[in-house]
Parts: structure tokens; C-alpha cells; sequence
């Protein structure tokens, strides 16, 4: 349960029945406001928004509130059924000041419903170069569980779902990196992958650009088409979540990043003379676990997309 407390102000809890419910379950959420504010509130409304609503899913008129008044609302719905991570039952309450809203009180009861591989859906394709890769699909979210000694160089181990030939020659490749568990080695990465083949980067084209856990971006490319990252670029701090583009032209891909998803910062812009014909473009990830033998991560990704450019 969540609660903003003020002195002099509204508070406003929410609770769920079940407490912890599981998704596609029948939910029964409860919003409390009481009014501690040392005036009445003028006209509030309070706001009733179920898990991954965009807006208000319902719309409470209250009227006129005095001091110390304690309303309850109760609202039926249910859990998104393809849900994990953590979602909420959120309510806000708005009033007049002078003839203005404001938004005073705010609060949500967050339920975490843990991640399961299930598989992915059409037209989504997995791969991997480690045997113990496992995948996931929840909404707009995909997971990559995969453990692989290395991503770089000479060794090219991870776990990956991709879009078959999904990026043309003027292309944007987009995902939002959400977070990266299950290892404490500094280098374990997840990100956006492009190559002629993502199944066989020896067939040429082949790009990551990731965030690691601890280092930072990093943005490798196969200069020569043999398959292997030879090429690097990146570096600074790490932030989960994060964004992370991916434009291509032709045979140059230039890479970006972002920690708001507004303000992107350009990480470089690399030549793979072997890029040809439309690309795959997927996500991967990699425990990186040379020095942490049998460790794996998991990846969870947001709203990848491929557009033309």
C-alpha cells in the first residue's frame, strides 16, 4: 500500500482484494481519501486508474468535501492477463483553488508479478549461442533469460528474438532497456542486435548496441563481415532503465541513447560494409559469465520497435 501523508492535507491509500492477485484475476480495489486539510475541498474529483490504463479508467465526481471528511470508493477490475513486473492500482484526487485544479493527493497499491518464460508470439523469433537461453513475452515487454561467457571480440555468446528482415536500408531500431538481473558481474549487457542473419553473423551486417550493468553504453560492430565485433564505442554510466536507437543508412549505423527518452546522445556513427538488403533486428542479452561461471541474467526489454526511415 502507498499513502502520501501531508500536515495539513488530503491523505489518500489504496488497497486490492486479493491482496496480492495474480494476472487475469477478478480484483476488488479500494481508494480512501480523508480530508485533513483546515479548509473544505471545493469541487474534487478523484481519479480511478486500473493497471496499464493511459487514462483514468474512472471518473469519481465528490462535490464538496469538508474538514476531516473520509470518503471510501471501491472499484471492480481485473489484472491484466499477459502481466508481470510490477504493476498498480492507482488513484489521484484533484480540487479548486482559485479557480484552478490542483492535484494534491496521490497513491497506489503496486503488486509484482514475477517473470516466467512463456515463449514469444508471431512474429517474433528467438536465437541463441548458449544453451541455456530462455525467453518471454508480456504485452509491449520481451525477456531474454541467457547466461554466455563473452559478447565481444572472439566470443559471441547470448540469447536473442529477433524480426526477420525487418530493417531496410534506411531504418530506426528502437527499444527501451528496462532492467538486468541475476548477475553482480559489471559487464553483463542487454540491447538492440542488427545483422543480415542474426541467426549467423558470419553472413555479414552485424551491429549491437547495448547497455552493460555497470560500463556504460557500448556500441560493436563486425567491420570486416567475419561474423566477430571488432569495432567499439560507448562508455559512462549505467542507467536501467534506458533508451537505446539504432539508425541505419545503408551501410552506416549511427547509435544513440537516452535516460529520458527525450534529449539523445549520439555514442558514434560506424561504416559495416557488409550491411545488405534488409536487416534482422532483435534484442539480446549476455551474462557475460567468464568470470562468473554458471551465473545468467535476466533482460527485460520495452516497446521494441523497427520503422523506416
Amino acid at each position: 500500500m502507498s499513502t502520501r501523508t501531508d500536515t495539513l492535507g488530503p491523505t489518500l491509500t489504496v488497497t486490492t482484494e486479493p491482496a496480492e492477485p495474480a494476472g487475469g484475476d477478478a480484483v476488488t480495489a479500494t481508494a480512501v481519501l480523508v480530508n485533513y486539510c483546515p479548509f473544505p475541498l471545493r469541487g474534487a474529483v478523484l481519479y480511478l486508474v486500473d493497471p496499464g490504463a493511459a487514462t483514468a479508467a474512472r471518473t469519481v465526481p465528490l462535490g464538496d468535501l469538508r474538514r476531516g471528511a473520509k470518503v471510501t470508493r471501491r472499484w471492480r477490475t481485473s489484472m491484466p492477463a499477459d502481466v508481470a513486473g510490477d504493476v498498480a492500482f492507482t488513484a489521484h484526487v484533484l480540487f479548486d483553488v482559485d479557480g484552478r485544479s490542483a492535484d494534491c493527493a496521490r497513491a497506489a497499491k503496486t503488486v509484482s508479478v514475477p517473470y516466467e518464460p512463456n515463449g514469444v508470439r508471431d512474429p517474433y523469433r528467438t536465437f541463441a549461442t548458449t544453451d541455456d537461453a530462455r525467453f518471454g513475452q508480456y504485452g509491449s515487454q520481451l525477456v531474454i533469460w541467457a547466461g554466455g561467457g563473452d559478447l565481444s571480440g572472439g566470443r559471441d555468446e547470448k540469447g536473442g528474438i529477433l524480426l526477420p528482415g525487418s530493417a531496410p536500408a534506411s531504418s530506426v531500431v528502437q527499444v527501451k532497456t528496462v532492467g538486468l538481473t541475476g548477475s553482480d558481474n559489471p559487464a553483463a549487457k542487454y540491447g538492440i542486435a542488427v545483422a543480415n542473419d542474426l541467426t549467423a553473423p558470419e553472413k555479414g551486417g552485424y551491429a549491437v548496441l547495448t547497455m552493460s550493468k555497470s560500463y556504460g553504453v557500448e556500441f560493436m560492430t563486425d567491420s570486416d563481415g567475419d561474423g566477430h565485433l571488432d569495432t567499439w564505442a560507448g562508455g559512462g554510466a549505467s542507467t536501467h532503465p534506458a533508451w537505446l536507437r539504432l539508425v541505419r543508412s545503408g551501410t552506416t549505423y549511427t547509435a544513440y541513447s537516452t535516460t529520458n527518452g527525450l534529449a539523445w546522445n549520439e555514442i558514434a556513427g560506424l561504416t559495416v560494409p557488409s550491411a545488405n538488403g534488409a536487416l534482422d533486428a532483435g534484442v539480446v542479452a549476455s551474462a557475460v559469465n567468464l568470470n562468473y561461471p554458471g551465473t545468467t541474467v535476466r533482460a527485460v526489454f520495452d516497446h521494441f520497435t523497427v520503422e523506416e526511415s
